[in-house]
């Protein structure tokens, strides 16, 4: 997987490593940051479509699909290691997103918001380094999903 090749996986592991540690408080208050940064993004997820904003953080609903989609987020990030499973899981990603009419632009997005929060909720611990690497990285999967879908 060559637009991974030069990304420092271990400052993406490291960082990521202590979202997961709170994953079930990380992922519903990164899911209100970018609903908030996407508020039209909201009607694509049926399961929360009606739940106004301001409840959002408390919904059982939202609680699944945030853990859900960061645990998925967890399984790509701990494949960076293993560029062909990796490769795979992609695939299979961007597979389920097409079918929901996801676009580059959505991923695009979700990479943005995903960095913003890693940096407003890790302190020093989101360096220059991690950051760029976070971007690459980013940027890496979104082309392989985009050229997979």
């Amino acid at each position: 997987m060559d637009v991974l090749k030069s990304v420092n996986v271990a400052a993406v592991q490291s960082t990521w490593a202590i979202v997961k540690k709170d994953i079930n408080t990380h992922a519903p208050n990164f899911y209100v940051a970018l609903l908030t940064a996407h508020p039209e993004y909201h009607a694509m997820f049926p399961t929360i479509a009606n739940v106004p904003m301001g409840e959002m953080l408390n919904n059982p609903a939202l609680k699944t699909l945030s853990v859900n989609v960061l645990t998925k987020l967890s399984e790509l990030i701990d494949a960076m290691s293993n560029p062909d499973c990796l490769s795979g899981q992609l695939a299979d990603l961007a597979k389920q997103h097409k079918n929901r009419g996801t676009t580059r632009a959505h991923f695009d997005n979700l990479a943005k918001v995903l960095i913003d929060f890693l940096a407003a909720n890790l302190g020093a611990a989101f360096t220059p380094e991690a950051k760029q690497a976070w971007t690459s990285t980013m940027q890496g999967i979104n082309t392989v999903i985009e050229a997979s879908a």
